[in-house]
């Protein structure tokens, strides 16, 4: 479908192999990108670092335990596993969401507080969140550039017209020009607020961005637009980290490294390359051994 129309219908292996309509091809393309895998820098000290982590939900039940986990600037760390493996646990550990834990979670050496509440306004800045759902996280009744202001404000007491200014540029540079950032929410497609989102983190100025799982309800071509922007960030950032959160390893493909939590343990970590090609762990071999059948089953 394109625009609320069927543009395009048929067997899978027809569809698969032979597309005729141009969106068609442009969704299976953007399927079949190839991954980004680079070389991250391991000499830097750790922007972000896990020590001796474990949360708990309900004050009585072990969801997580991470005794040791680092990210360097420049770098992008893909967190993936089953749902409720722990991922979005770990994800609102390190941005205070989830105070329930015990452990270090320490930004540039210096622990921060467990709770939101209780962090300083950089350390709030620093450490910023993208949420999967973008749209509940907009009020629905303000127009979306504002909004995405604000965080400078907010955060860095940037004045109220060169927030605006800032936001604009921001937007525009990540594909949301003007006519839409005077938009209300409910008028943007859901990759256009995932865009407004990624901007309001970025205008606080941030050393880790935190993705939560925020292209698993987008088309194939809109998730490679947004995972395509966060690599060119962290690849024109060199101070900027990123935590990118999925269950999906064609996503996490973009990113340098790649840690894999099963029932709140992390099973494997390593470079992305070796992780998706030679996987040691059983429940990530069984990862990498889904995506090919997959991959088989569409093609037969």
């Amino acid at each position: 479908m394109r625009a609320g129309r069927v543009v395009e219908s048929g067997p899978v292996a027809r569809l698969w192999a032979a597309p005729r309509h141009e969106w068609t091809r442009r969704l299976l393309d953007s399927q079949r990108a190839a991954p980004q895998h680079e070389a991250s820098r391991d000499d830097r000290q750790p922007v972000l670092e896990v020590r001796d982590l474990t949360a708990v939900h309900d004050r009585k039940h072990t969801v997580l335990r991470v005794p040791h986990l680092a990210l360097r600037p420049g770098e992008c760390l893909a967190v993936v596993g089953r749902s409720g493996g722990g991922k979005t646990t770990l994800a609102r550990c390190l941005a205070g969401l989830h105070r329930d834990h015990d452990g270090e979670i320490l930004l540039d050496g210096t622990p921060l507080p467990r709770s939101l509440r209780h962090r300083r306004r950089d350390q709030l800045a620093a450490v910023q969140y993208v949420f999967q759902d973008a749209r509940a996280a907009f009020d629905e009744h303000r127009p979306v550039l504002p909004q995405v202001a604000r965080t400078a404000v907010r955060l860095r007491d940037a004045g109220e017209r060169a927030a605006a200014d800032e936001a604009s540029a921001t937007l525009d540079r990540l594909g949301l020009p003007a006519e839409l950032a005077h938009r209300r929410p409910g008028e943007l497609s859901g990759g256009e607020l995932q865009r407004a989102a990624l901007a309001r983190a970025l205008l606080a100025h941030p050393r880790v961005l935190v993705c939560d799982e925020i292209t698993s309800g987008l088309d194939t071509v809109t998730r490679r637009t947004i995972l395509d922007l966060l690599a060119a960030l962290v690849r024109d950032r060199d101070d900027l980290a990123l935590v990118l959160i999925t269950h999906d390893l064609d996503a996490a493909a973009v990113a340098h490294r790649i840690a894999v939590l099963e029932a709140g343990e992390i099973v494997e970590q390593g470079p992305s390359r070796r992780i998706l090609t030679e996987p040691r762990h059983p429940f990530t071999v069984s990862l990498t051994e889904t995506i090919a059948h997959l991959d088989t089953y569409t093609r037969a």
